[in-house]
Parts: structure tokens; C-alpha cells; sequence
């Protein structure tokens, strides 16, 4: 018996969006080592451009600032990707995270992106 899991999709992700073309925005994200998700809180450099969170930084990738709309695939390069920036209500329980994020931490990133017009709540 084969197995299959679904992948997900923008629409697990961002259940409103104030008004489509303002929510979402094209934004360039530097290389990386891991494929990222849909849901991925990202973080932004100084430069300007995204990256995920990295909760252990102090340049400011630490401070969430997104959440990522579209697969990004693994890459040595930057590539272009689409991010929820504001005005959108998201699914608490389908953002990603870092791995050793703690309770703490996220509470703190939530209430950044909130701060940003990005509230998340539970859909269970």
C-alpha cells in the first residue's frame, strides 16, 4: 500500500487576507541549505532581504517579520518568493518554526507579527 501525503497549500496557511494584492508580497529570500513551507515565519536583514527566523541571532533575524506563501526549494542562490506581510489572519497551528523553538519565543514572534497586522489563531 502506497502512502501519500498531501502538501500544503496557501490556503492552510492564510485564512483572511485584508485585500488580496496588499496581504501578500514579492520579496527576494537568500539561499538556503533546506527546502522551506508554506507557513515558514521568516525574519529580514538589514539588506532587506527574507530568511527564516533564527531565534538565536542578534543582527535582527531574530524578529519575525513574514510568513512564507509559497515552497521554497533549496538553493545556493537568493530567489524570488511571495510572503504574507500584513493584514492577514493566519493558522497558529500550521506555521513552522524553528526546531528548538521555545513557548517563549513564539509568544514573542506572535506578538511581532501581529504588530505587523498578522494575527494567528488556532483552526483545529
Amino acid at each position: 500500500m502506497t502512502t501519500y501525503t498531501e502538501p500544503k497549500y496557501l490556503s492552510d496557511v492564510l485564512l483572511v487576507e485584508v485585500a488580496q494584492g496588499w496581504t501578500k508580497q514579492n520579496v527576494a529570500i537568500l539561499a538556503t541549505p533546506v527546502a522551506l513551507a508554506i507557513g515558514t515565519v521568516l525574519s529580514k536583514t538589514t539588506a532587506g532581504d527574507y530568511l527564516p527566523l533564527d531565534l538565536e541571532a542578534t543582527d535582527g533575524t531574530e524578529k519575525a517579520v513574514a510568513v512564507l506563501a509559497a515552497p521554497v526549494a533549496i538553493s545556493t542562490n537568493t530567489q524570488k518568493t511571495v510572503v504574507i506581510a500584513r493584514g492577514a489572519t493566519v493558522a497558529q497551528n500550521e506555521l513552522v518554526w524553528p526546531e528548538d523553538a521555545t513557548d517563549e519565543q513564539i509568544a514573542t514572534a506572535l506578538v511581532e507579527l501581529e504588530a505587523l497586522g498578522i494575527v494567528a489563531q488556532n483552526t483545529y
